[in-house]
């Protein structure tokens, strides 16, 4: 019997393991860390490694190799599985994941690096689960050609992992309007341009972490208003998460900041409705309102996977 439980344990490793331990494959290994803390919020942050050696091996020139990765595509899909089941987005993030359904990321690959390693974030908040300990893996789906037109496969999983999800609240965020400075804190014209205005790319930007789960973008203006009714932003928030919210002038090569905002939802009392009118460097002014509550239909809002 104690044999039979090892072997049974080994293939459980084996399978969680497998595509790591493939050298002909591009994704090596997927990491999972829980209970990772981004900004002030808590969540998972999930390591991809990717290694292009497959394409050294094949093409064993220097000329063959760099026709192969000169116009090599390459791309994955991550998804969360809870068995077998692709997880769902929570209320609110259609911004980040898009109008699917499931908490889904795209990720372009660099063939030129040789290998690369991407780490990326997702709140607790945006899994569509109920509270409480949850086991779920990580799936990964590779395809791409390189510059001989030769196409690649791949579906990868990380080894089971396990975290105990905290209790969500539903943040809501409501703009009225914000007006930035004609010159920046040094003096300076935001934008300089030939013909038109130098004023700035404004980039309203509401973040998890380093999600985005909110945005207005108003090119080539001073303000960003709406005076008839304001733009309101729902999302759900896990217990004691950080909401940051960010203003950017936007440009080709470099972003400028101009301003940005925090709101602690461990201090903040559900209901209540919290500004920040503190001074900031480079605004004339601004009017926005942020509040925490409690979600009032739990099925509705975030039923579970099932």
């Amino acid at each position: 019997m104690k044999h039979i439980n090892l072997l049974i344990f080994f293939l459980i490793f084996l399978s969680g393991n497998l595509f790591a331990q493939n050298k002909d494959n591009i994704i090596r290994d997927i990491q999972v860390q829980t209970d990772f803390v981004e900004n002030g919020v808590k969540g998972l942050r999930i390591s991809v490694t990717c290694d292009y050696g497959v394409l050294r091996k094949k093409y064993d020139s220097d000329s063959l190799l760099e026709k192969a990765l000169g116009t090599a595509r390459f791309s994955y899909t991550l998804a969360i599985l809870q068995d077998s089941v692709q997880v769902k987005q929570a209320f609110g993030y259609q911004a980040a994941f898009g109008k699917s359904d499931f908490v889904e990321l795209k990720m372009r690959c660099n063939p030129q690096s040789g290998s690369e390693v991407t780490p990326l974030f997702i709140p607790y908040a945006a899994l569509k689960l109920k509270e409480g300990k949850q086991s779920l893996t990580i799936s990964a789906d590779l395809t791409g050609k390189d510059g001989f037109n030769a196409t690649y496969k791949q579906n990868t999983r990380s080894a089971v992992f396990t975290f105990e999800k905290p209790i969500t609240k539903i943040f809501e965020c409501s703009l009225d309007s914000l007006i930035v400075k004609p010159f920046d804190n040094n003096g300076q014209a935001w934008d300089h341009e030939l013909f038109g205005t130098d004023a700035p790319d404004l980039d309203f930007s509401i973040k998890m972490g380093d999600l985005e789960v909110g945005n207005i973008h108003k090119g080539n203006n001073y303000s960003i208003s709406f005076p008839e009714k304001p733009r309101i932003f729902r999302f759900l928030v896990s217990e004691n998460d950080e909401v940051t919210i960010f203003l950017t002038d936007t440009d080709d090569a470099f972003h400028d900041p101009i301003a940005s905002w925090r709101f602690n939802t461990t201090n903040m009392k559900e209901g209540s409705v919290y500004e920040q009118k503190e001074a900031k460097q480079n605004m004339k002014a601004f009017s926005f309102k942020c509040k925490v509550g409690k979600i009032k239909d739990q099925k509705e809002v975030n039923p579970g996977n099932k």
